[in-house]
């Protein structure tokens, strides 16, 4: 049985992930800052199936500590799923270091710390490593430098670390959505002054006529983290209903 640590993995995109992961047979291992959200995300696995440790994955003894609980729990790990972010709001002018470095910290240091601390963990069969990015890596919004900064940083990071791990036989990827509706994006458009006009202006921007459920992108990472996605690495996988073919026209 497939065994697979997910960051991340007590709400939104790391949840949906780690669901599909479990409806495809995985032994799935959940961390994430909160306990009680882990605990709550376990109880909708099948019994025995699913593990979970808190712990935050921006600090080095945490992910340590994580890592080997999961090598311990699952005797090993074939898939690493990194679920982590912040939302920042300023363009270049407006934000502050700080603001900035918290966002980078938040997005781009659970990606290099936990690929760092589980890829030893894989056997020579090799693994995958999925983290989610966003479509803001390569379709940049207005006054979010730091948000979009820290999402390109994590797709270059996996696009280098494919590189250099494609001799241990572990394929790295990136799943990069557009607007799907979780804790974290629902909050920053309820801060709008009009969050119903804003929302539906997002929804409006989707050639496709919605915005994306959480249950697709965990259907994409269960599948790139998979056997059938054996030749598939390097590759940032944009999920956005049409959002990016939109880049070039009149509004």
């Amino acid at each position: 049985m497939p065994r697979a640590l997910v960051v991340g993995g007590g709400t939104g995109l790391g949840l949906a992930s780690s669901l599909a992961l479990a409806a495809r047979g995985w032994q799935v291992f959940l961390t994430g800052r909160r306990g009680e959200r882990l605990a709550q995300a376990q109880a909708q696995h099948p019994a025995g199936r699913c593990h979970w440790s808190a712990g935050d994955a921006t600090v080095p003894a945490d992910v340590q500590r994580v890592v080997a609980e999961c090598v311990a729990t699952l005797g090993g790990i074939d898939a690493l799923v990194v679920s982590a972010g912040q939302g920042g709001v300023g363009s270049v002018l407006q934000a502050d270091l700080a603001d900035f470095e918290r966002v980078m910290r938040a997005s781009v240091w659970p990606v290099f710390l936990y690929s760092q601390a589980a890829v030893p963990h894989m056997g020579p069969q090799g693994g995958a490593i999925c983290a989610i990015a966003s479509v803001t890596a390569s379709v940049p919004q207005p006054e979010r430098v730091a948000y979009c900064s820290a999402k390109a940083a994590v797709v270059g990071m996996v696009r280098q670390m494919a590189l250099d791990l494609a001799p241990r036989k572990v394929r790295v990827n990136a799943v990069s959505p557009s607007l799907v509706p979780t804790e974290l994006s629902l909050g920053a458009i309820a801060k709008a002054p009009d969050p119903q006009a804003l929302l539906a202006a997002r929804i409006r921007s989707h050639p496709i006529g919605r915005i994306g459920t959480p249950e697709e992108i965990g259907q994409a990472v269960a599948w790139l983290c998979g056997e059938d996605a054996g030749w598939v690495t390097g590759q940032d996988f944009v999920m956005d209903g049409g959002l990016s073919l939109t880049a070039g026209v009149p509004r």
